[in-house]
């Protein structure tokens, strides 16, 4: 069977086709034309052009040209006079028993065209009409529907043709109209519903009847997705548009009823989305900046911040993907070289080893090396699949996770451990915590200390988590790579939308970002509540938002104020508006890095912190704030003294001392850890060299969603009673992506004119 699911036709790849050319003026057009069709032509053909009555003599030195070549298939003819497009491509459609390409002038093949168009009509004997993807073809249209795309003069559409046939499955997905710029026709069905309707006159609109009226006899009109041909535009027929575009659209629409619902529908739809989104990725996988790096993650947070800022800061010099992980559905996110983003989803197979799931995305973006930035969501499947695919791959050190099933390492009351290594005491520790009770936290080590092992490069973001991950595998070699702030979060403030809070002196103590449980959630709201009940002079705002209130809160009295999401950008206007001098970490568990801390220093505010994790050797090394000491960390009341200290008068130069340190410290550099995480990258590729296989062609465009589209069986479900009048067919669809349609046989002064008549208010 052909890959679209039909039984080829016998004889049908050996069938010689004529490829007719109309030729109307446009000389160089036609040169062009011809040129390409004779470089890249393969199979029996003949090549038919056929001057109609072009007065311009420099088609004539055209044609004299090529006759002087004395080639056996190629035949040229002339019209005793002008006979316009419609009778000109009859001539060459009725001139012999053979399927048919019609061919414009200022159209341009490329390499394995007709082959391409060949395989097309073999693959299933009620095609009836064909037409490739092209930079100009309504909605054939590569790659926005409906979009002309000019092409530069001088560019190379190998490139993307390779790209589009690349990505093809090819699916040869049914039309609502072919499109005349380049368009193959079967014998069989001129045989069964004629030539082009003389009605059609010179030209616009003959195809679309034709399409209909084959459609309705019980053919099929297709796209070639694995072929591409240039179209320049309409420059052998300017000037026409206005006087036949009127006509020609009333009379398709009153041959054919439908026709515009029977578009509309399809352009709502776009089924052809998925194969154009498809052939983008081959282009990018084929012609990108190299390697191509696959960011595996699982979650929000500073982990999708970092990975986010690398891409941002380094997408011209590397190709990012970047895999969300649901279990078994991964999320993917391709970080395009022209700037966009675009998502699609792969699903694991039932059966389907972990690690021919990875190598299935990897050969279809073309990936190089493997980021992976957290394993929580699926740690056994992850590292079967590292371990199998046969890819490079490195780990950041986002969170505690290789060390223990908790990740952030906290006892069932809720506190840090202080990074226990016993086996023995960590597994009693498990059994407390019903999440986690049924872990073997010997084979967790074992297989996470495997997985860093064969790890091409493991970072860190502070030497606090390198050393703390050394405790549980010595062995492994860790680079400390600090996370540099991003570029945005240093950009200057702008007016946002805030919480009203009183404004008098009583001090406010900010805390940063998404707090749960392990961040102090419950801390903060007893802080609260310990500040009301003994009246001290404080009062919270957290700038994010807690795991009980998601959006903007405020508590009676305004003790606790929580904003909500906020764009580090805002940070520093958010903590002016709050009043706030102080942030404070309530942590009861160790951060590795800590992205609000950047944000803090970078907005001149001073930071107390817990005496654990990289909070505190931040701190220590630069002295912008404070540490807590043991008792402060573990006892609300002495937390809040502490708090009341340093924002009270006593405190105050203190406090001023150590925001003036905050906004002079040289945080880590966004550059810097681009171009060492870079470096990891390229070592990693060229010490083990991918070898793709090829993309599973069809599982790519289904990773994009892709479903056929059905055209309405003539004169069923669709095909409107009664003949909508062309005027109100034109205000239906003003606006729309279908008048775009409408617009290539109708000229703006012609629609706007009917418009009138129909809507005299416009």
């Amino acid at each position: 069977m052909s890959p679209a699911g039909h039984a080829p036709a016998r004889g049908a790849a050996d069938a010689t086709i004529d490829v007719v050319v109309p030729a109307y003026n446009a000389p160089d057009d036609l040169r062009r034309c011809i040129d390409a069709v004779l470089a890249h032509t393969t199979g029996r053909y003949e090549l038919v052009i056929i001057d109609d009555g072009s007065p311009d003599p420099r088609v004539r030195t055209v044609l004299d040209d090529v006759a002087s070549r004395a080639l056996p298939h190629v035949t040229l003819l002339a019209n005793e006079r002008n006979l316009g497009f419609t009778a000109t491509a009859n001539r060459g459609m009725t001139r012999s028993r053979r399927d048919v390409v019609l061919l414009n002038s200022d159209a341009v093949v490329t390499a394995g065209w007709l082959d391409a168009l060949r395989r097309c009509a073999a693959s299933d004997p009620r095609i009836g009409t064909i037409t490739p993807f092209s930079n100009n073809a309504e909605v054939c249209s590569f790659p926005k529907l409906c979009v002309d795309h000019p092409w530069p003069p001088d560019a190379d559409p190998e490139p993307l043709r390779a790209a589009i046939a690349a990505a093809a499955v090819p699916c040869y997905p049914d039309l609502p109209t072919g499109v005349g710029f380049c368009f193959y026709v079967r014998r069989a069905l001129i045989d069964a519903i004629g030539p082009f309707d003389p009605a059609f006159g010179a030209g616009y609109g003959e195809e679309n009847d034709f399409c209909m009226r084959a459609h309705a006899a019980g053919f099929r009109n297709v796209l070639c997705d694995d072929a591409f041909v240039l179209h320049t535009g309409g420059r052998s027929f300017e000037g026409a548009r206005e006087r036949l575009g009127v006509r020609n659209m009333a009379l398709l629409l009153e041959r054919h009823p439908a026709y515009l619902d029977v578009v509309r529908d399809f352009i709502a739809r776009d089924p052809l989305a998925a194969l154009r989104e498809a052939a983008r990725t081959a282009h990018d996988r084929l012609h990108g900046p190299r390697p191509g790096v696959l960011h595996v993650l699982h979650g929000g947070g500073g982990t999708e911040a970092y990975v986010r800022s690398l891409i941002e800061a380094s997408g011209h010099r590397v190709r990012h993907v970047v895999a969300f992980v649901r279990g078994e559905r991964w999320r993917i996110d391709e970080h395009r070289s022209d700037g966009s983003v675009m998502p699609c989803e792969f699903a694991r197979r039932p059966g389907e080893a972990p690690a021919a799931f990875l190598r299935t995305i990897a050969d279809a973006f073309g990936i190089d090396v493997v980021h992976a930035h957290n394993l929580s969501g699926d740690p056994e499947g992850l590292i079967d699949a590292l371990a199998g695919a046969a890819l490079p791959f490195g780990v950041t050190v986002h969170d505690l996770q290789a060390a223990c099933p908790t990740i952030t390492l906290q006892r069932a009351d809720g506190w840090y451990c202080g990074a226990v290594t016993d086996a023995a005491a960590c597994a009693a520790c498990l059994r407390e915590q019903p999440a986690f009770a049924g872990e073997d936290i010997v084979r967790w080590r074992d297989r996470h200390g495997a997985l860093l092992a064969r790890a091409d490069f493991v970072i860190a973001p502070s030497p606090w988590a390198a050393q703390t991950l050394r405790r549980y595998y010595p062995a492994v070699q860790v680079d400390v790579v600090p996370h540099g702030l991003p570029a945005r979060a240093l950009a200057r403030p702008r007016a946002t939308q805030a919480v009203l809070v009183p404004r008098d002196a009583r001090p406010t103590v900010a805390v940063l970002g998404a707090i749960g449980p392990d961040k102090g959630a419950r801390r903060i709201e007893r802080l609260a509540a310990l500040a009301r009940e003994r009246r001290a002079d404080v009062r919270f705002v957290v700038v994010g938002y807690l795991d009980a209130h998601g959006e903007a809160w405020q508590d009676d009295d305004a003790t606790l104020t929580v904003h909500g999401r906020y764009d580090p950008r805002d940070l520093p206007a958010l903590l002016d508006h709050y009043g706030a001098r102080l942030v404070v970490f309530p942590s009861l568990g160790p951060e590795t890095f800590a992205y609000t801390l950047s944000e803090a220093w970078a907005a001149g505010r001073a930071v107390l912190v817990p005496p654990i994790g990289a909070l505190a050797g931040r701190v220590a090394d630069h002295g912008a704030g404070w540490i807590m000491d043991e008792a402060e960390w573990r006892d609300d009341a002495r937390l809040l003294d502490r708090l009341v200290a340093l924002t009270g008068p006593d405190g105050r130069a203190a406090l001023e001392a150590a925001c003036g340190r905050a906004a002079a410290m040289p945080l880590p550099t966004l550059a810097t850890m681009v171009e060492r995480t870079l470096a990891c990258y390229r070592a990693a590729a060229q010490r083990t060299p991918v070898a793709h296989a090829p993309p599973d062609r069809l599982r790519v465009v289904e990773a994009f969603g892709y479903r056929r589209w059905v055209p309405p069986a003539p004169g069923g479900a669709g095909s409107p009673p009664a003949r909508p009048p062309l005027a109100q067919a034109l205000l239906r669809l003003r606006g729309t992506i279908a008048g775009r349609v409408l617009a290539r046989l109708l000229p703006p002064a012609a629609r706007t004119a009917l418009l009138a008549r129909l809507d005299p208010g416009r």
